[in-house]
């Protein structure tokens, strides 16, 4: 569907590559070949608006397997992870559909308060209107991507005068991963840093981990230019914003009595609870 991404510049030769309020991919790009971090939904195309930018061949690497992050593994030929990409359901995406549904619903009076009152949102946030065959992404869904190139941490990616050095960062999922620009210190996050709801209340998340995983990249801060995160509004944000995740997580591992949870839900429609701090909130199970 053409517009449904919105592509900008946000450093030399980095690209945001946003399905507006749904999920951020990025493209990456050396002087002999470029990376996209994650796929995105395969709502659309993804490939065709990355050409659009970056002439360069173009590999993937996924964060993690999520069906928001691989959707349009199978446009490409390349793809790398740090374990497998097994094909998300149906029904996951008919769970995700009804969340998309859910949005465009509420977008009408966000769109009215924003402008009269709070004036937040963009082209990076601000929601497209679904794809008339919209039905054909929950099935067939999608085609599937190759296999991935396994990852290990440490790995260094070379793309020409830029490396790309592989963080595993479980906590999220037990594959999550990060990128961090050697040459220009962009951080590409995954879901292990964003500046809405860190979710880290699925079965898969592990809450030590998360603490051990936002603590290694709150360390690494003073080599950091921009954050690069996959979901909301707020895509982009300054190294700080690593400590103030981390610190987040710190309190909730040691079990601060002073943190103020709050019931709610996530994008499947589960309750859950949800650890609001200053700088960000973490969603945590609703037991």
């Amino acid at each position: 569907m053409s517009g449904w991404f919105h592509l900008r510049p946000v450093a030399p030769d980095v690209w945001l590559v946003a399905e507006p309020s749904h999920v951020n991919s990025w493209l990456v790009a050396g002087r002999d070949r470029a990376v996209l971090v994650d796929t995105g939904l395969g709502v659309a195309p993804i490939r065709p608006a990355v050409e659009a930018v970056c002439p360069l061949p173009v590999d993937v690497v996924n964060t993690h397997a999520h069906l928001d992050h691989v959707g349009g593994n199978g446009e490409f030929a390349r793809v790398a992870a740090f374990g497998a990409v097994e094909r998300p359901s149906a029904a996951e995406r008919a769970s995700y559909l009804g969340w998309m549904r859910e949005v465009l619903a509420a977008v009408a009076a966000y769109r009215e308060l924003d402008a009269r009152y709070f004036h937040l949102l963009s082209a990076d946030s601000d929601p497209r209107p679904l794809p008339d065959d919209i039905e054909r992404w929950v099935e067939p869904g999608p085609p599937p991507g190759p296999d991935p190139e396994p990852l290990a941490d440490g790995d260094v990616l070379d793309l020409g005068g830029r490396t790309l050095t592989v963080l595993h960062t479980p906590g999220h999922s037990p594959d999550s991963l990060c990128l961090l620009d050697d040459r220009d210190g962009v951080l590409f996050a995954g879901d292990t840093v964003n500046t809405g709801p860190i979710y880290a209340q699925a079965p898969e998340c592990d809450l030590p981990a998360f603490a051990a995983s936002t603590g290694r990249l709150a360390a690494l801060a003073d080599d950091v230019s921009l954050v690069a995160m996959s979901h909301f509004g707020r895509g982009v944000a300054e190294p700080r914003y690593l400590h103030e995740v981390a610190v987040a997580f710190d309190r909730l591992v040691t079990g601060d009595p002073t943190v103020q949870v709050r019931a709610a839900r996530d994008c499947d429609g589960d309750e859950v609870r949800e650890a609001v701090f200053d700088a960000c909130s973490v969603f945590l199970p609703a037991g």
